[in-house]
């Protein structure tokens, strides 16, 4: 394989760098690994449609989407911050704080975190607004959740190449896990108590104690049977009560009742909160296909073997570093990356553990991809353009790949 498949990349970052919208940087990659490959339009054309309904199909992410924003509509996390601040007076950062960790486990205990995103943020931009080390913090928290959590598919994909059981795998990752939730909370903490609340407006109106809890109640609700729905079934011997679509209907319920809003307005609501994130994902999806053609030509395999092949001392750094590489670009599916680096990787020697520290850099790579349905949810929860959210991160994520570098020195 010839290093002129990694030009279509290079094509892509070159775009990207001149801050062209991420279609037209998809669109010129695509096209150079077309000419580079010899592939038609027939294929190519197979390649974007089939990436497409992927996206799309994400529907616990919609639907908890669309749920958020009809109750803020009805001013529940409005009234859920007025309470917060009840308890926290002035140290906002303390609420930055706490959502980070509320994140992190919830993603943790789903596997997933682009769903709980929808829920926690909204809390997260109400309560301090846009805040860079925020939305960077939880970014680095869902990453290390997902990659090393025990209902995550990563941790099954990585527990099967090396051979493990995946609670073996779990047990060994959880203190890099926690390392990471620290570095998120941190830094969101830091960020709000450095900058304090960047808001373009506040609602500084007063509210009766009364309708502050009636309206809140209905967001608390929703947080809690999303962060604690696995753990809640089991209250039902397992039943699957607190699932995606019941969790919706019951907080648009609740928040009809406890509001006295009417049911057509919540209803049309629903529909108006899921525009701006199918939107988003149809846009990824259409990126993720120009990508894919990428992947087709052999360009991320290639970055993998020139990994494997680094000397023995820098083996696993640089493996780390490939892992990070592919991700950026390729980060719409983390499993489907570490399916794609790691065995390549493994077959020259890696433990199980230097995988692990692989995952996470993929998992942080993924958190400056214009294709990761997670950053696609922070986009809209904090009211920013899919590229600015990659730009904001990149610098903190930067950081924890470099910390993961260092590591993988010495482990």
């Amino acid at each position: 394989m010839s290093a002129i498949v990694l030009l279509p990349l290079l094509v892509i970052i070159a775009v990207l760098v001149m801050r062209k919208h991420m279609i037209v940087a998809g669109i010129s990659g695509a096209i150079v690994a077309m000419i580079i490959g010899h592939m038609g339009l027939a294929p190519a054309t197979k390649i974007i449609m089939d990436a497409i309904p992927g996206m799309m199909s994400m529907t616990t992410p919609i639907m908890y989407s669309a749920t958020a924003l009809a109750v803020a509509k009805t001013g529940g996390f409005d009234a859920l911050l007025r309470l917060s601040r009840k308890i926290t007076g002035n140290r906002v950062y303390l609420v930055a704080a706490a959502i980070v960790l509320i994140q992190a486990l919830a993603t943790y205990a789903a596997g997933l975190g682009a769903g709980n995103t929808m829920v926690t943020g909204p809390l997260a931009f109400a309560a301090v607004g846009a805040v860079p080390e925020l939305i960077a913090g939880m970014a680095i928290a869902t990453a290390a959740s997902f990659e090393t959590s025990p209902a995550s598919a990563e941790s099954a994909t990585i527990s099967k190449i090396a051979g493990i059981d995946v609670g073996t795998y779990v047990n060994q990752m959880f203190p890099f896990t926690i390392l990471f939730w620290i570095i998120g909370i941190a830094l969101a903490a830091y960020g709000v108590w450095r900058r304090g609340r960047i808001l373009n407006e506040e609602n500084n109106e007063p509210m009766p104690m009364g309708q502050i809890v009636r309206t809140a109640l209905p967001p608390l609700y929703f947080i809690i049977v999303v962060v604690a729905g696995k753990y809640l079934n089991m209250l039902f011997g397992g039943y699957h009560v607190f699932t995606a679509p019941f969790n919706m209907i019951s907080t648009l319920v609740l928040a009809t009742i406890l509001t006295k809003s009417s049911m057509d307005k919540m209803a049309e609501n629903l529909i108006q909160g899921s525009s701006f994130i199918l939107t988003r994902l149809f846009a990824i999806g259409v990126f993720l296909g120009f990508i894919n053609i990428l992947s087709e030509i052999g360009t991320f395999k290639y970055i993998a073997q020139i990994a494997a092949s680094a000397p023995s001392f820098i083996f696993v750094a640089t493996a780390i570093l490939a892992g990070f590489i592919v991700a950026v670009p390729a980060g719409a599916y983390s499993v489907g990356v570490i399916s794609l680096v790691v065995p390549v990787l493994a077959a020259v020697g890696l433990t199980p553990l230097q995988m692990g520290l692989v995952a996470l850099a993929i998992g942080m790579g993924t958190q400056m991809s214009p294709v990761q349905i997670n950053v696609a949810a922070l986009s809209q929860t904090f009211e920013m353009e899919i590229e600015s959210v990659v730009r904001n991160n990149a610098p903190y994520v930067l950081g924890v790949l470099v910390l993961l570098i260092i590591l993988g020195l010495f482990l």
